[in-house]
């Protein structure tokens, strides 16, 4: 399989939202699904100054896979504005069964989702 070939797709919606103190760090909950992932469950990390038009982010993540298992996903990556109450997400995540993926999608924060492309990255 080549290098960011498109493997499937996610699904998911944010259940909710949090502020640091330090005005810097937001954390977003998402809930849904994702080929070949399952459910999923997992916070994605923001940081950036008030004001900030992009930055850095991490994801960390579980999913329960259709057979019973369970796997983690750790992540880091980059936001940015894409639109009007838009970010672009692009991550690459290692999953604890030993696959890479990246991730590149859409987190609408009036719509409150995050949907878009999981890709090979291994």
């Amino acid at each position: 399989m080549a290098l960011g070939q498109e493997i499937g797709t996610f699904e998911l919606k944010i259940t909710s939202w949090s502020h640091a103190e330090d005005r810097e760090t937001v954390a977003i909950t998402l809930d849904g699904k994702a080929t070949d992932f399952g459910t999923v469950l997992g916070t994605l990390t923001g940081r950036g100054a008030p004001g900030a038009k992009s930055g850095p982010c991490s994801w960390r993540s579980q999913a329960f896979l259709e057979d019973g298992d369970v796997v983690v996903g750790i992540g880091e990556g980059t936001w940015m504005e894409s639109g009007n109450h838009q970010w672009r997400i692009r991550l690459t995540i290692s999953i604890d069964d030993g696959r890479f993926v990246a991730v590149d999608g859409t987190l609408s924060l009036a719509g409150r989702s995050f949907n878009g492309k999981i890709l090979d990255w291994s």
